[in-house]
């Protein structure tokens, strides 16, 4: 008897260590902080995305005028497409950044000229006429490396902007805010924002919910696309742990 037991818990112990761990993101009204409740996203990209977004600290400033926006410098082929702002970021930039980090470590940008890594600077940054609704979305479009996302499909890591009644915002994704009825009522990411006095994680709801300003028809979401296997033609499950 003393032996089937001992042989058991050993069967125990065993599928223990085999069970994956790390915490996945999950966001409710009624939470207080990110939950381990639903799977971590099935992308290489966007487990990079949100390895590369926290790996810069909390705070750090919120600067918008006359400034750049980012907190490094971004180069491609030797020249300087943005400067490094002396004094913290804002949304654009501590995004952009993000996906340059991304980009590079992927070799997303490889063939790409210098102007066409600064008009897709300008695209991600509303500059152009074009780009003034959708900015990431068309920058990732037009460049060739991403594609829009639609909310249903929507992953931790995705990147995005939104339109509040009298502004905007550039954002990384972390999750929806739902009711108890699971309906979605705001938005959970990552970005450089007053509110966090530079870059930190936020929350913003929908117009009708918690004097909420975010207009859920103008949130746009994108993503680089996955590279396809050459054997299969079918895009390759990434091979890394959950995220952070």
């Amino acid at each position: 008897m003393l032996n089937t037991r001992l042989a058991r818990i050993q069967i125990l112990l065993i599928l223990a260590l085999l069970m994956p761990i790390g915490p996945q993101y999950a966001w409710s009204e009624n939470a207080s902080e990110v939950e381990s409740e639903v799977e971590s996203p099935k992308s290489a990209y966007t487990d990079d995305v949100l390895k590369v977004a926290y790996s810069y600290d909390n705070g750090g400033g919120y600067i918008w005028k006359g400034s750049t926006g980012v907190s490094e410098s971004l180069t491609h082929d030797g020249q300087t497409v943005l400067e490094k702002q002396p004094v913290g970021t804002y949304c654009c930039g501590f995004t952009l950044q993000v996906a340059f980090k991304i980009a590079q470590h992927h070799g997303l940008f490889e063939g790409k000229s210098f102007d066409e890594i600064k008009q897709f600077q300008r695209e991600w940054y509303g500059s152009t006429e074009a780009s003034g609704e959708t900015q990431c979305t068309l920058a990732m479009t037009n460049l060739g490396v991403g594609h829009a996302v639609e909310h249903d499909d929507a992953r931790p890591g995705d990147f995005g902007n939104f339109w509040r009644t009298k502004s905007g915002h550039s954002i990384l994704f972390l999750n929806w805010v739902t009711d108890d009825a699971g309906n979605r009522i705001g938005i959970h990411y990552r970005s450089s924002q007053t509110k966090t006095d530079g870059i930190g994680d936020h929350t913003e709801y929908f117009k009708g919910h918690n004097d909420g300003h975010v207009d859920p028809k103008r949130i746009y979401l994108c993503r680089f696309t996955e590279p396809e296997s050459e054997e299969t033609g079918e895009s390759e499950e990434p091979r890394r742990g959950a995220n952070r």
